[in-house]
């Protein structure tokens, strides 16, 4: 007995790139990296912020743009996706709301940030596997035809 196809089951749930993780539903959601015209826009001075405590250092991290499209409008929602320093751990936060090239730190709705590296435009699977997971963790995975992982 072969395990071909269930190995192909397997790795058809495994997302290959961003775009990969909206399965359905894709008119109300759309998953992207934050374009240098959005981020421009999310630039802020956070010297004065520097003094705040840093909760996390994120390396291989971009900015995710959530676009959700309802009654004709897009609403686009940007969090820093990164893994931690320290551990390793996949991460995103709650919606930037503002991030300091020059300083390195991305202020965040709950907390204080530094990133370090260049963005990361290939994100790995550990961190697309972690998006699926955040969104099947907020309840909207199954609408938006999401992988189903959960930790």
């Amino acid at each position: 007995m072969s395990d071909e196809p269930e190995t192909q089951r397997l790795q058809d749930l495994i997302p290959q790139n961003l775009d990969d993780i909206i399965r359905a539903n894709r008119d109300k959601c759309r998953l992207a990296f934050a374009t240098d015209e959005e981020c421009h826009e999310l630039e802020r001075d956070l010297a004065n912020a520097a003094a705040g405590k840093v909760c996390h250092t994120l390396k291989d991290w971009n900015l995710l743009m959530i676009h959700v499209t309802a009654n004709g409008s897009v609403k686009s929602l940007p969090k820093l996706l990164g893994g931690v320093q320290e551990t390793g751990q996949c991460w995103i936060t709650s919606t930037v709301k503002g991030i300091d090239t020059h300083t390195g730190l991305v202020l965040t709705e709950n907390s204080l940030y530094r990133v370090v590296g260049p963005r990361d435009s290939e994100p790995d699977k550990h961190l697309l596997l972690h998006v699926c997971v955040w969104l099947n963790q907020r309840g909207v995975g199954r609408y938006f035809g999401v992988p189903e992982f959960f930790y």
